[in-house]
């Protein structure tokens, strides 16, 4: 998949830039740049999870300092090297540069993964299948992860035309059945959905059991 290609997810974050815009201009304003943690945070600490812990994609490490108060060892995984260097000036984390579709890690690896912000980037349905299968693949009891809802009234608008759809490049939404169906089809079900503000809100985060 070529960086020209409209699938290939990762092509918007690598450039040298990217980075460094990221950790200091993309979530400038305190409610912004505290709405995910303070949603995965109580995910979390309501499902009592401890261990081993996942962050892909990992961005700039944003997550890193609340996810180290829920567990002993978390590893961070992204497909950019500008975002990676930038996550290696924050908090101590272990970090490897991989794609979300090949996670270079052994099956279970992880008592939880958590995957924030990558899902609604996926618009192709297989591409979704396979990273939710990764996902699954090396979580061995729950994966936390974020996804844009059809059901949204931001989604709704640009379903009505009142919006404007960002193109194959852009970022889309998915209806709560077809998320459920994904996780069921790569081995984990759904046990739970969180939003910021339900219905107003796109940002969504579902948390899927690994079925033993």
């Amino acid at each position: 998949m070529g960086t020209d290609d409209p699938r290939n997810v990762g092509a918007k974050w690598t450039g040298a830039s990217s980075g460094a815009h990221y950790a200091t201009q993309r979530f400038r304003g305190t409610r912004a740049a505290q709405r995910d943690p303070v949603l995965v945070d109580a995910i979390l600490r309501e499902h009592g999870v401890r261990g081993r812990l996942l962050d892909v994609p990992c961005g700039t490490g944003r997550l890193s300092e609340m996810l180290a108060r829920h567990v002993e060892s978390h590893a961070g995984v992204d497909v950019s090297r500008p975002m990676l260097a930038e996550a290696r000036a924050g908090a101590g984390v272990r970090l490897a540069q991989a794609s979300a579709e090949h996670l270079p890690f052994a099956e279970r690896a992880f008592d939880v993964v958590v995957c924030c912000r990558l899902l609604h980037h996926l618009r192709e349905g297989e591409q979704l299948e396979r990273v939710v299968a990764e996902l699954v693949r090396v979580s061995d009891r729950l994966v936390v992860a974020s996804y844009w809802d059809a059901a949204s009234l931001p989604a709704l608008r640009v379903k009505w035309g009142l919006k404007r759809d960002e193109g194959p490049r852009g970022r889309c939404a998915r209806p709560r059945a077809e998320i459920e169906h994904t996780f069921v089809a790569a081995g984990a079900r759904c046990v739970e959905f969180r939003h910021s503000f339900r219905f107003v809100s796109q940002q969504t985060f579902v948390v899927a059991e690994r079925l033993r």
